[in-house]
């Protein structure tokens, strides 16, 4: 058996994937059988939007998913397209991939 960890047990947090200490004031949301932490609000609060997603593992694949060809805008300029992520030439906001998306989005 090996030495103790001094940092005390860990998880990984299912949204971002950042090693979380297990603590009593960490951030826990339970999703069927399992218990899940969080390094942040923002984190947890995405994994309460939609945690089957994040459970199953989806979201550690997802950056990895995107489709050949992807092309990039700006979402304050639509008619700023690239073809590799950038910023946008007119404001600086990072370019989005235009993918169809599951996802809710805040202007609709």
């Amino acid at each position: 058996m090996g030495m103790p960890d001094p940092a005390g047990p860990t998880a990984i947090d299912p949204v971002c994937g950042m090693t979380v200490s297990l603590k009593p004031e960490t951030r826990t949301e339970s999703f069927g059988a399992e218990a899940f932490q969080f390094c942040s609000e923002n984190c947890q609060t995405k994994f309460k939007a939609d945690p089957w997603f994040y459970a199953s593992g989806r979201a550690a694949g997802r950056e990895k998913a995107a489709p050949a060809n992807v092309q990039y805008t700006c979402p304050m300029h639509p008619e700023i397209i690239r073809d590799a992520p950038g910023a946008c030439p007119i404001c600086g906001m990072a370019l989005e991939p235009m993918v169809p998306s599951d996802e809710p989005s805040e202007e609709l």
